[in-house]
Parts: C-alpha cells; structure tokens; sequence
C-alpha cells in the first residue's frame, strides 16, 4: 500500500466467514469498479471478480520495452477525470505524436485532413458527390456537437452526460446521412463500428461524436498509457488490499441499514455485509444481481446495448522505421479488420530513444466481429495478418508474433432511443451504486467519472471511522 495512504479501518474477519462485514464491496474488478475502491482506499473494501484476471476489457501485455494491446488504448487528458486518476496512480499518459487518422483505399494510405477525402479518393463521380453530401451535413452536425458537448457553468459531469446522451438519440446514423453508395458506405462503416454498433443501430448523436474525436483531437482521447493500459490496472490493485478473483457474485441486496452480498468460490457460497455495495459489472449482470433495483432500472439495465469485438496484437521488429510511425488510426474499409492502431506510436516522442520493437492492434468488431468470433484463433490470425501486409506491404517481413483476443462482450453503445434510459439508469438507488462504460459515451472518461461521483456518495452512507 502507499505510504502516503492510510490504513482501512475495522479490519473484516476471515474470508467467507460468518459475520464477515466491510465498508463497502465493489462487485467486479474493471477499471470501474476498482478506480471505485481506489477513492475509497483509506475504508474497509472488499472487491470481488468473477474472472482469475483484474481489468475487465482493459488488458495489454509488456513485450520487450513495447507491449500488445488488446482492449482500452486512449485516455483523456488535462483537466479529465482520467487525467486526475493517472496522475494519482503516478501513471504516465503522453500524447500520441504524429496524425492521428488516415484512410487505406485502393493501394493508397490517404494521410490529409479527413474534409479532403472526397477529392484525394479515387472515387467515380456517383460516389466523389456522396461523399461530399454526406462530408457537408456531418461537419454541421460536428458543429452543433462541439457546441452540446462543451462544459456549462456548475453542472456536473453526470448532468452533461445526460445532455449527450440525448443530443440526436431519436434517428440512427445511418437515417441521419442518408443513402450511401456501397464504396462510401464502407468508408463511414469501418470508422463507426468501433463503437461495436453499426450505423443502422447507433443513435445519429453518437455517431456524430465519433467524427467530433476526428476533427477535433484537443477535446478527443488523444494519450497513450506508457508501458500499456495494464499499467494503471496494476496501479489500482496493488493499492486495493482485498480483492478475491474467481469469486462470482451471486445476490446483492439490501438488508437493514447496510447490504448483503452472497457470492461463490472454490470453498462454497459466503455471505458478506457492508454499508454499500458497488455494482461495477455490464448492466445486464447488474439487473440479474440486484433483484431489488426498481423495475425500471432494471428495465433500463437490461436494455443496454453490447457489440462484439476480434481483436490482433501484433509484435513488431521496430529498429528501423515503420511505415506507419508518422500515423496513429487508419481506417480500412473492405478488409478483415475496421481500423489498424499504431500502439507503438506513443513511443515515438521527439527525442526519445526509439524503441527495438513496436506493436499494431487490429479488430473487427460488430457484425464483422460476431462473424469472425465464429473461425479459430489460428483462422482469425491469418486473416488479420493478411490484410495488414496488404495495408503495409513492408509489414511482411516485420511480424514477430500476432496474438488473437475475443470480446463477446465488448463496449455498450448508445443506440436509437438511449438517452430516454439515462434518468432510470442514475437515480439515486439508496446504499446500492451503478459504475461502468454504460453510464456515459466516453469509455474509460465515463468509468472514471461515475467512480469519482459513487464514491463521494458512498462516503455519506459510511459511519465514522473508528
């Protein structure tokens, strides 16, 4: 534990045993639940995760001096509730050099600002004109965002979310641009589907958004974590002194003036009891764990929509340049992935000693993802390797290793209707509390967020410390 935080007070009895009582418990180990316990370090915490690993879908691997990535891969930055959160965990997050989006088509990487694609692409006539309709009715709409989305003099971060979250929910993206000839639609797919929705599911506000992180990086997630995500994920629990893997929750309740949890693990089912509990799991789990919830927060919970993810780390020999070093996303219509992420990019920081080996991450997600969910790991390998050496022919002969993650779960995204969910979702739910990328359209921002405001909530419900 840091020196600089103090020990929790009223030690609980033996795990699993009768009687046993905490503070708080934070059900699951994402970066919600944990950044939750980390607020509350200085208190009584159980933490307990279904799964042998801590991080949820944050997860990367050191390779040398690089690593894989595999889940989360860029962060707020100043003045965010990521940035505080790094900045405590003594974590370095730096922003990504070079540009930040390009476009692979036909045998080109298009490198210039994304408003000159339509006259940079070799596009027939049908298409150059779609594209240039479509290009002008989204900058409006990116306008009208950076004008919603700016922050308001005293509300809160949970009062803006609810504002975006509502900003274009009542029509998907794809009834907001219209009808797109195949070779556009393709181009607007690939970049959408990061979210893990299509465009024919995604509110048109939240598809807008996408674009706003393109246009503008100042307000986007535009810093990488040095040493892989995985870095704050260690943070966070080397300073959480108990958390119990392999434990899956069972019932989360109520009880008196406190809580009950029941979970199981290798010895058996346990009861404990704590002033609050902290529901930081996907929402439907939430709704199946607290029967007690009102109807329609659990209505709402189980409403929330999930994609699906393939993703390909690769480990690349990086003496030399790259031919991507100068990119950070390319988008790459037509192929077995979406987009291509220069994890390394981060490294690449003017003056620093380039690094032996770089990595590459690769997903199809979505529809492409449940489809290739569906071949072998091997299967889902070759293909993502073919593609990237179609990309970046010089990549051929610059592949170490590519390692495949599947997320059958991936990221919620806000669908058609979503904003209508958000009152029900953050009313105030007595000593129970919702954390998690569902709450919110900004990822980690929004875990980050919601553990700052549960655990300030939280401290109103703990007695005195003794």
């Amino acid at each position: 534990m840091a020196a600089d935080v103090a020990e929790p007070a009223g030690a609980a009895k033996p795990a699993g045993g009768t009687g046993e009582h905490h503070d708080v418990v934070v059900v699951g180990a994402g970066v919600s639940g944990l950044a939750t316990a980390w607020h509350l370090r200085d208190r009584n915490v159980l933490v307990l995760e279904e799964t042998e690993r801590v991080g949820g879908r944050i997860r990367s691997e050191p390779r040398g001096d690089t690593w894989l990535n595999f889940g989360a891969h860029v962060y707020g930055g100043d003045g965010t509730a990521t940035d505080r959160l790094l900045r405590g965990l003594g974590v370095t997050a730096l922003p990504l050099p070079g540009q930040l989006a390009a476009l692979a088509y036909a045998g080109r990487i298009v490198t210039s600002a994304v408003e000159t694609y339509p006259f940079r692409l070799p596009l027939p006539a049908r298409s150059r004109a779609a594209l240039i309709r479509a290009g002008l009715k989204l900058r409006y709409d990116v306008v009208r965002y950076d004008r919603m989305i700016r922050p308001r003099s005293g509300e809160s971060a949970a009062e803006r979310q609810d504002r975006v979250v509502n900003f274009m929910d009542d029509e998907s993206f794809s009834q907001r641009i219209g009808p797109l000839p195949p070779d556009v639609d393709a181009m607007f797919r690939c970049t959408l589907t990061r979210s893990s929705g299509e465009p024919e599911e995604l509110a048109a506000g939240y598809g807008v958004g996408y674009f706003h992180l393109v246009w503008d990086r100042s307000s986007g997630l535009s810093r990488g974590i040095i040493g892989g995500p995985s870095t704050m994920i260690e943070r966070l629990a080397g300073m959480t002194p108990d958390i119990r893997c392999d434990a899956r929750a069972t019932l989360v309740e109520e009880s008196g003036d406190g809580v009950r949890v029941r979970y199981e693990d290798g010895g058996g089912e346990h009861v404990v009891t704590a002033a609050a509990a902290v529901l930081a799991v996907p929402a439907p789990v939430a709704a199946a764990l607290a029967p007690g919830l009102p109807g329609e927060t659990a209505a709402a919970l189980r409403e929330i929509h999930y994609g699906q993810y393939a993703v390909g780390a690769f480990l690349v020999e990086g003496k030399a340049p790259l031919p991507w070093d100068g990119l950070y996303a390319v988008a790459t219509p037509g192929r077995s992935f979406g987009m291509a992420y220069n994890i390394g990019n981060v490294q690449l920081q003017p003056g620093a000693p380039r690094p032996a080996q770089s990595s590459v991450m690769v997903y199809a997600a979505a529809d492409l993802g449940a489809q290739l969910l569906q071949e072998d790991d091997e299967t889902i390998a070759r293909r993502f390797r073919d593609d990237l050496c179609a990309v970046f022919p010089e990549a051929t002969r610059r592949i170490e290793d590519v390692v495949i993650q599947r997320w059958p779960r991936g990221i919620p995204f806000a669908h058609v209707g979503r904003g209508r969910l958000q009152a029900p979702l953050t009313r105030p739910l007595g000593r129970l509390h919702l954390v998690g990328d569902y709450l919110g359209t900004r990822y980690v921002e929004t875990c980050a967020e919601n553990a700052e405001a549960a655990a300030l909530r939280i401290r109103e419900q703990l007695p005195p410390r003794g």
